[in-house]
């Protein structure tokens, strides 16, 4: 039978079409859908070293036109850093909390954090792509403006800020300049492993366009690497970051593994006790 309108379609047909158009939306939207949105700024404990923290609103210009917002945290008794550490944040973070972060650190250690494209204030559309590269140039923008050479920068990151800070510290290792360190909280070894854990999300793996394989990274880096795992995670697997502990040790990385009690996936970055160890394990 001849179909002359939309409404002598089949039931079957509108479900087919309602398919393709949900999995349309999911591929377009994706990059949004991974990295968030930020509802508000959440803050914690300044720190023992607040009062010796400076910090200012900062602003990367990228090439396409895009304004990345940030924040920059530094010494203010006169003394310049000697390191900087490049913050990456979580999903939905707003990384304007990271000063209080700052009063954690060794004093002659800077503190550099911008939102994603589209988060708080910033602007563009989210992908690994765009973000790593945007990440490399942040790296870059924060050693100029403090005058530190390539091996003062100290990278770290939270949940998918884990899988950023990998694929920088790759690209930087593969220039012959790798970061000094790399911190990672609640890692991942890829969106891939996270989203097939779920029944609904795994059939959609394969349109995935920003896999940020954090087990292909790793094999590039030789360094000090940190790694603070909750108490309970229902988002990343213990396990999952046991592996990617493993395959960067197997690369020729010294691999602390450290699990915080009384924490989950989302309050084990602000928690003093994470701050803590994150500033005295760098201060070593």
């Amino acid at each position: 039978m001849p179909i002359h309108s939309f409404a002598d379609l089949p039931p079957s047909a509108w479900g087919l079409i309602a398919g393709t158009a949900l999995l349309a939306s999911i591929v377009g939207l994706q990059g949004k859908l991974l990295f968030g949105r930020t509802w508000r700024v959440r803050r914690t404990d300044p720190g023992p070293a607040a009062d010796r923290r400076r910090a200012e609103a900062v602003w990367l210009e990228r090439p396409d036109g895009v304004r990345l917002q940030g924040w920059l945290t530094v010494p203010s008794g006169g003394m310049p850093p000697r390191r900087l550490l490049l913050w990456f944040g979580g999903r939905n973070e707003h990384v304007a909390w990271t000063p209080d972060l700052a009063g954690w650190l060794p004093d002659d250690c800077a503190l550099l954090a911008f939102n994603y494209r589209s988060l708080g204030d910033s602007g563009g559309w989210p992908s690994e792509a765009a973000c790593v590269a945007d990440a490399e140039a942040m790296a870059a923008w924060g050693l100029a403006r403090l005058d530190l050479p390539p091996q003062a920068l100290h990278l770290a990151g939270r949940s998918l800020g884990t899988g950023l800070a990998l694929q920088l510290a790759a690209r930087l290792a593969a220039a012959g300049a790798p970061p000094a360190t790399v911190s990672l909280i609640t890692p991942f070894k890829s969106l891939r492993a996270v989203l097939a854990r779920s029944p609904v999300l795994a059939p959609l793996t394969p349109l995935l366009r920003s896999p940020l394989d954090s087990m292909a990274a790793a094999r590039a880096l030789s360094c000090r690497v940190l790694m603070l795992l909750a108490e309970r995670d229902r988002q990343v697997p213990h396990a999952h970051s046991r592996q990617l502990a493993e395959a960067l040790q197997a690369a020729g990385c010294a691999v602390t593994v450290q699990r915080l009690p009384g924490t989950d996936h989302r309050s084990l970055a602000r928690t003093p006790a994470a701050m803590r160890r994150l500033g005295e394990w760098l201060a070593h």
